[in-house]
């Protein structure tokens, strides 16, 4: 007869994912994020005033105005929404929040990370900051993309999952 136990276990983490305390992303993240929409913006202005090649400067106004009204809307919400964007580690997981009117809370278990990148694009780059890209297996695309990061906190933190995934395997 085999000895068999059932002991019971507390379902109740340490730390609920709700409850980490995020470490917010580079400052200069919003500066680079703010920036890259502006620049959206002027475009969208300046491609609005193309319409003023057909004469009708009604639809031009019309056009520029809802520009200038999604820019200042959009422009005095980002802040807030850039603030709230951070990552966690505990010890089993990763967590990523996002999003203010639609929150959005990504946590990838070390178990299930298959690949770690460092991604720039030029916007990016020219603040020097970078985004680590994690992917699970379950998920052909990044499961996690932490924007925002210093090139050393980007390799700093790919060091310590790849630790991490390689401790697993061990």
């Amino acid at each position: 007869m085999t000895d068999m136990t059932n002991f019971q276990i507390n379902p109740m983490p340490a730390t609920p994912v709700e409850q980490l305390e995020f470490k917010p992303l580079d400052s200069r993240y919003r500066q680079a994020y703010m920036t890259g929409i502006l620049l959206i913006y002027v475009l969208l202005a300046a491609l609005a005033a193309l319409l003023l090649l057909t004469g009708r400067t009604w639809l031009f106004l019309l056009a520029e105005g809802a520009v200038a009204v999604a820019a200042i809307v959009n422009l005095s919400v980002l802040p807030k929404a850039l603030r709230f964007k951070g990552y966690a580690f505990r010890e089993h997981d990763l967590s990523f929040r996002s999003g203010i009117f639609f929150p959005k809370l990504t946590t990838v278990p070390y178990a299930r990370i298959q690949q770690i990148s460092v991604s720039r694009n030029p916007l990016s780059q020219i603040f020097g900051l970078c985004s680590l890209d994690v992917v699970n297996g379950a998920q052909q695309f990044a499961a996690v993309r932490i924007p925002g990061l210093t090139e050393e906190d980007a390799d700093r933190i790919k060091t310590f999952l790849t630790e991490k995934i390689n401790a697993r395997n061990d």
